[in-house]
């Protein structure tokens, strides 16, 4: 009577792992930055609320074309927003340096704006919003 596993039994064992593991691996990726996209989209709807409040606070919207950081500043100052919410990609406050879901503000008289999130690439628009 034998004791224990032969190498061959312990490879296949630890190959078959291997395999299984290349397909979990992508997906949890897949999964990760999706729920950051969501993430991303949930702040940018919260920016698109402190807009619209001071608009109805102030009849203008704020003008000119804002880093989210300049954004949230404006919003805080006036009490239209508390806490800036942070970038699901990189776990902390935004910044202008941002590529991954990053979000810009640009309104030209103050009677429209749009605010443009980027995707996890950081070139290609995910989402815009106009005023409602």
């Amino acid at each position: 009577m034998r004791k224990g596993f032969s190498l061959i039994e312990v490879l296949i064992a630890l190959s078959i792992m291997a395999i299984l593991g290349s397909f979990v691996v992508p997906n949890i990726k897949k999964i990760q930055d999706k729920s950051y996209a969501m993430a991303s989209e949930v702040n940018l709807r919260t920016f698109q609320s402190a807009v619209e409040n001071y608009f109805l606070e102030n009849n203008v919207y704020p003008v000119g074309s804002l880093a989210v950081n300049e954004l949230f500043t404006l919003l805080n100052t006036a009490e239209f927003i508390n806490t800036s919410p942070n970038n699901p990609y990189y776990k902390k406050a935004y910044a202008n340096a941002d590529t991954k879901g990053k979000i810009t503000y640009v309104s030209d008289a103050g009677e429209n704006y749009t605010l443009s999130l980027y995707n996890s690439t950081g070139q290609a628009v995910q989402l815009v919003l106009n005023k409602l």
